[in-house]
């Protein structure tokens, strides 16, 4: 008898879970992947999703493409990649004057830069505005052995463009912070 009443609860509640789990759109609009979401808040969250993820890669990218400058010693490219604010008096052909190299070499482009973590928020500090924190990461090999520098970059949204605002060493007493990104923009003047 006790296994007859135990096999009936299974079944009633195999029954209620299934009579519960319907994706019908019967409901309003309502999706039964998403009880209480409707199908126009679904297409809105994931647009954007969507546009978050396209202006973190434009981030990454402004934040990787200013860096491979820097170590290059490609400053036309890198001033062109600052914010007014870093590019100083005489806007990019300024910047580019006083960051030339008189004698021209180009370091050995033998490294590869790339994003490490998520962007983060970082408020204003000194002539700096709020922004958006990257680590950008260089990896050099040098026969067997392999060496890191790493950056802190504040991204500031300019004229629908992201350019770099703070571009500083990440130090190894940085890196033992709970943020290292955030330690190395508020410490620096860069």
């Amino acid at each position: 008898m006790k296994r007859v009443t135990a096999v009936a609860a299974v079944a009633a509640s195999v029954l209620m879970v299934a009579g519960c789990s319907s994706s019908s759109d019967s409901k309003g609009g309502r999706t039964g992947d998403t009880p209480g979401v409707t199908k126009e808040e679904r297409a809105r969250a994931d647009a954007e999703a969507q546009a978050r993820a396209k202006d973190e890669a434009a981030m990454k990218d402004v934040a990787v493409r200013h860096t491979k400058a820097y170590t290059a010693n490609d400053v036309r490219t890198m001033c062109g990649l600052r914010t007014p604010n870093k590019q100083g008096d005489g806007g990019v052909e300024g910047c580019v004057k006083r960051f030339e190299d008189p004698s021209g070499d180009k370091p050995d482009p033998t490294s590869t830069v790339s994003t490490e973590g998520a962007p983060l928020s970082v408020p204003p500090v000194k002539d700096h505005p709020e922004g958006t924190g990257l680590m950008v990461t260089e990896k050099t090999t040098d026969g067997a052995r392999t060496f890191f520098h790493r950056w802190a970059v504040r991204l500031v949204k300019t004229d629908g463009k992201w350019l770099v605002d703070q571009f500083t060493s990440i130090r190894d007493d940085d890196m033992s912070a709970a943020s290292p990104v955030r330690s190395a923009l508020m410490r620096s003047k860069g």
